[in-house]
């Protein structure tokens, strides 16, 4: 319940900041494409219409964190408004996606005019905010393979949809992208996911990932409050 009412909240902070925002241009990007990083930088504020995003911090020895997965009717890009030409973030495509986009002082002189729109956006950036505490939180206490569980747990709740035997099916992840995401290396993440197909909680192929959530969460002793959805 905490994670289905939090996205009803992001959704309508979405709508609020939309409804001041004038109808932009689009842009396509095919898979695999970099709309902004370390030689591109973010300039732009995005909101994704279709397809999926993923946003990562690049270090500078190279090495590489998953932030977030962006889906439809979100925003991304607000690293745009720091101006730091030392910033690493980078976003690329992971699924063919449309992408509309405003300019950040475009952005900045309507939140100016229009109050409700600057707090929305700012609650949008809070509850991401609180998502990354949570992981940092995370990080510190638990194990590789309870990350990893909370990982899928989450994902399945933004990314997924349920079916009649319970499982949520949802895109799939790479062992790699499940790497940069729980802290670890693609071989270990591969280790962890091979035994949690055989305990029975998680189905996966090509084709996408069927995950018994309830299961798991019950297996690791996840609550609803630790798994919430908080992103918009």
């Amino acid at each position: 319940m905490a994670a289905n009412t939090t996205v009803l909240e992001s959704r309508t902070y979405v709508e609020e900041v939309l409804s001041h925002l004038p109808i932009a241009r689009t842009t396509d990007y095919t898979k695999g494409q970099i709309i902004y990083g370390r030689n591109t930088l973010a300039k732009n504020i995005h909101l994704l219409v279709a397809g999926k995003v993923e946003i990562s911090q690049i270090s500078e020895d190279g090495s590489e964190v998953l932030l977030e997965v962006i889906r439809p009717d979100e925003f991304f890009g607000e690293s745009s408004i720091i101006d730091n030409r030392q910033r690493c973030e980078r976003s690329r495509a992971i699924e063919n996606s449309v992408l509309m986009t405003w300019s950040v002082s475009e952005v900045e002189g309507i939140a100016m005019k229009q109050p409700r729109m600057a707090m929305a956006f700012l609650r949008i950036l809070a509850q991401r905010n609180a998502e990354f505490c949570r992981r940092i939180e995370s990080f510190a206490t638990d194990t590789i393979e309870r990350r990893l569980a909370r990982a899928l747990i989450r994902f399945s709740e933004r990314l997924g949809s349920r079916e009649e035997d319970g499982a949520v099916a949802m895109m799939l992840l790479t062992h790699g992208m499940l790497g940069r995401y729980v802290g670890t290396s693609r071989e270990i993440i591969t280790h962890h996911m091979t035994r949690l197909r055989k305990q029975g909680y998680i189905r996966y192929s090509r084709k996408g990932i069927r995950l018994y959530s309830d299961a798991l969460k019950a297996a690791f002793a996840i609550g609803t409050d630790a798994s919430a959805d908080t992103s918009s």
